[in-house]
């Protein structure tokens, strides 16, 4: 399975959140995600792992983790950087809606920044909360619409015609709120702060205002 969409990236990708704003924009998505993602149990699921990112702290923090992602470069990356820290998780090469039809059941499902890259995320969705165990939850982050960051991914799009974002969807509180997925849904949000803040201090004190449309959701399903 390939996917050079994300193969041509994966070189890259950890090197933005080693920048200054990158670093500023992770820590307050990992503050959101931390605060929701509480499964019953420690047999977990994280869609779209990307380099591992979370796999790492999600191993570290004690849970057993299946990694799944549809990009071998991703992959790769992701399982040389848990194996240089004596690390394992269990890695699947695998499009989700593919993988989701045979999979086992878990006690949490996570995936943060995929669901936009997914085509029908309302369907795949709705089976991953099937595949959840009772009490289990299923935890999606993803850039928000109608967002300053939406509009920077968008504009980077429409700017390079090879741009990832060319294949994403960036949805809103609303759109997110229409999906029927089961049990009661919680949005969390985050990134109040600009795109174009030049220092971390200045997107904390941005975070802390809350002005404006948030620039990530966090969506949560518990399986009742």
């Amino acid at each position: 399975m390939e996917n050079p969409f994300f193969d041509a990236v994966a070189s890259d990708y950890d090197k933005w959140y080693q920048t200054e704003l990158g670093y500023a924009v992770d820590k307050a998505e990992r503050a959101l995600i931390d605060n929701m993602f509480t499964p019953n149990g420690n047999h977990v699921l994280e869609i779209g792992c990307g380099t591992g990112q979370y796999t790492l702290e999600l191993v570290k923090g004690g849970y057993s983790v299946t990694a799944v992602d549809i990009s071998p470069g991703m992959l790769s990356y992701a399982q040389e950087k848990l194996k240089s820290m004596g690390l394992q998780a269990r890695w699947v090469l695998a499009d989700i809606k593919e993988y989701v039809e045979t999979m086992e059941r878990f006690q949490g499902i996570l995936s943060v920044t995929a669901f936009e890259f997914i085509s029908k995320p309302e369907i795949i969705l709705k089976k991953l909360y099937n595949c959840l165990e009772p009490g289990g939850c299923l935890v999606i982050g993803v850039i928000a619409g109608q967002s300053l960051w939406g509009d920077l991914y968008a504009s980077i799009a429409a700017q390079n015609p090879d741009s990832v974002f060319n294949h994403a969807h960036f949805y809103t509180e609303q759109d997110i709120a229409n999906w029927k997925i089961g049990g009661t849904l919680e949005i969390g949000r985050t990134l109040y702060f600009s795109p174009a803040v030049v220092s971390s201090d200045e997107a904390i004190k941005q975070e802390e205002n809350r002005q404006g449309n948030p620039g990530f959701l966090v969506a949560k399903w518990v399986k009742e």
